[in-house]
């Protein structure tokens, strides 16, 4: 049974920055877990962002990523889902509603910011793939 789960950004989290790197932190737990993951992201600016705080997100830590398929953590750009290498885990980052042709045997992971159109979103989100038989979970990420 697929499975997703979602991460519940703190309002303590104020800028853009300190939400990626929340999210960074579990897309390197992920990749620790799974070991292949990807990140599907809504435009270029934040995939470049994410990107750069995957080197930089917390001392001392790295989780090897880039663009290349070949990468333990892949980036991309869009909306579409089906030109993405297969991996155990689909990081959902940024994107306002769900990607065409969700990969089945994925975990998805994807992030609700504090804002109240974002959350409106991941409701929206959430409440689909629960439909679709989705087994569910949410956490709160902590600051």
């Amino acid at each position: 049974m697929p499975s997703a789960s979602f991460y519940r950004l703190p309002p303590n989290l104020l800028t853009a920055v300190e939400q990626r790197r929340a999210m960074c932190r579990v897309i390197a737990k992920a990749w620790q877990v799974v070991g292949r993951v990807n990140i599907l992201c809504s435009d270029e600016e934040l995939a470049q962002s994410l990107d750069d705080l995957l080197w930089t997100y917390q001392a001392g830590a790295f989780t090897p990523h880039g663009r290349d398929p070949q990468e333990p953590v892949c980036l991309y750009v869009g909306s579409d889902a089906t030109a993405l290498r297969p991996a155990p885990a689909l990081a959902l980052v940024g994107l306002r509603t769900l990607p065409k042709a969700l990969p089945e045997d994925a975990r998805l992971l994807d992030f609700i910011p504090p804002d109240e159109a974002s959350t409106a979103d991941a409701r929206q989100r959430y409440r689909l793939l629960r439909e679709a038989g989705y087994t569910m979970q949410t956490y709160t990420l902590e600051a």
